[in-house]
């Protein structure tokens, strides 16, 4: 483990001595529709379609962006966002129930810098959460950064996103800042990173959490038709949890492929990633994941982008001694775009810390997402959620693990409605529900106060508004 994390330490460093400077979201205002685009980067004399941000390498960590809208201005801005949620169920326990009214105060401070190579984009988010009954108030920080260098054949990628919770089942959904700081996605870390996140998936109790995803990557073409991708990156999530009962965990995930060009919408790929899992030796030990994955996608540029692989896995754990087995690994991903509305569907089969409620997880996701806009003041915005969750490793040490919960099923439904009001305040509405169930009750400790039960159920209502001023541009 501290070999990795020297090995990680040291790339990062010899990145700030070679003058790379990061690159970000290219944003040309600080609202939450915008899409990550970069610059096409010049290569064999011309743009190399290979490295096109509308169709980047399928075995690369970047998506293809719907929105073809290019930022051409650097600015800083900031943003407040405050609101009020009614929820039914704000401890977030076994068997919960009782209206609860919980007042959000949160600020957002976004930097956008772009020079001829090299771009940046840095956010900071912060801010606290106040409870009514009982009263105790929690506080909020988030941090992220993006970032790339591009030479003529290629280029490197800095990510990071750092936050602190107040419980880990708590949802940034509509935040006032561009939302790299949150690490938007289903859990699974910053756009594009998938297998590099901290997997959180589902969530019971108000156990604040700690988590920090980092991620360095390369792209670099072979030809205007070939390109290889490295990518390598550490995450680690960190639970406040009194008792320990919840299981920490740190994870390091190396990845290599090949993608080739068909014609101008159509690539393959292939893919190799090792990941290794770390947790607290008397709740699990470790874990070894060898991966292997065939790629495809298919781009419409600015309509349509398609992306589907699957592939063997091996596993390797300690369970009181050593076990392995082979597994698929397989993920599918469809982003859709309309005149005045985007649809996004996917679905992943892949291994996870485990959200600290086991030692490593097999999980089954999927995910659909609508959005459109109402006129020219209103924008609409609803998604449905599906995990399955199963424990990997059968040990005594854990709240989960030494009970007959050896699986649990995490869902939500959710409605977002926005309207601009002038230039510089947009009010907001939004609903959520939500349900944790185990296949049996958990036998955490009493003194966590988690209720009791098999199921979690969780209905929150919220209005607020925002502000975010017309960006200052730097130069």
């Amino acid at each position: 483990m501290r070999l990795g994390r020297l090995i990680f330490c040291v790339s990062i460093l010899c990145l700030g001595i070679s003058g790379i400077t990061p690159y970000a979201f290219a944003q040309s205002a600080p609202d939450n529709s915008q899409a990550p685009t970069t610059t096409p980067a010049p290569a064999f004399g011309q743009t190399a379609p290979v490295l096109n941000p509308e169709n980047p390498p399928v075995t690369g960590l970047d998506e293809p962006a719907l929105d073809l809208h290019r930022a051409n201005s650097s600015f800083v801005a900031p943003a407040l966002q405050v609101s009020e949620s009614a929820d039914t169920n704000g401890a977030n326990v076994l068997g919960g129930s009782g209206l609860e009214a919980v007042t959000r105060v949160l600020g957002a401070l976004d930097l956008q810098q772009f020079w001829s190579k090299s771009d940046v984009f840095l956010e900071y988010l912060g801010g606290g959460e106040f409870y009514s009954s009982p009263y105790y108030a929690a506080q909020l920080q988030a941090f992220g950064l993006e970032g790339v260098t591009r030479w003529r054949t290629g280029q490197v990628t800095l990510r990071d996103a750092f936050n602190y919770m107040p419980d880990g089942s708590f949802q940034l959904s509509g935040d006032p800042g561009l939302g790299l700081a949150t690490a938007g996605g289903m859990g699974l870390g910053l756009p594009g990173s998938h297998s590099f996140g901290n997997g959180q998936f589902g969530a019971i109790g108000d156990i604040p959490r700690l988590a920090n995803t980092a991620i360095l990557d390369a792209v670099q073409a072979l030809s205007p038709k070939s390109a290889i991708t490295v990518a390598g990156g550490f995450s680690n999530a960190h639970y406040y949890d009194p008792s320990h009962e919840f299981i920490n965990s740190d994870q390091i995930t190396v990845q290599t492929g090949y993608s080739h060009l068909i014609n101008r919408q159509d690539q393959i790929g292939a893919v190799y990633a090792f990941q290794l899992f770390q947790f607290p030796q008397a709740t699990g030990g470790q874990l070894y994941l060898h991966i292997v994955n065939v790629r495809y996608s298919h781009n419409i540029t600015g309509r349509l982008s398609l992306l589907a692989g699957a592939g063997p896995e091996y596993l390797e754990l300690e369970e009181g001694g050593y076990a392995s087995r082979w597994s698929l690994s397989a993920r599918v991903q469809l982003n859709y775009k309309m005149a005045h509305s985007s649809v996004t569907a996917s679905y992943e089969k892949l291994n996870t810390p485990g959200a600290g409620l086991y030692a490593g997880a097999s999980v089954q996701a999927a995910h659909l997402a609508y959005s459109r806009t109402l006129g020219r003041t209103w924008s609409f915005h609803g998604d449905l959620g599906y995990s399955y969750n199963s424990e990997i490793q059968t040990l005594a040490n854990s709240p989960i693990l030494n009970s007959k919960a050896t699986h649990y099923n995490e869902g939500s439904v959710g409605i977002y409605l926005r309207k601009h009001i002038g230039r510089a305040y947009e009010f907001f509405t939004s609903y959520r529900f939500s349900e944790v169930g185990f296949n049996a009750a958990p036998d955490f400790n009493a003194a966590l106060n988690f209720g009791t039960g098999s199921i979690s159920r969780r209905q929150i209502g919220t209005v607020g508004l925002e502000w975010h001023p017309r960006p200052t541009r730097i130069e």
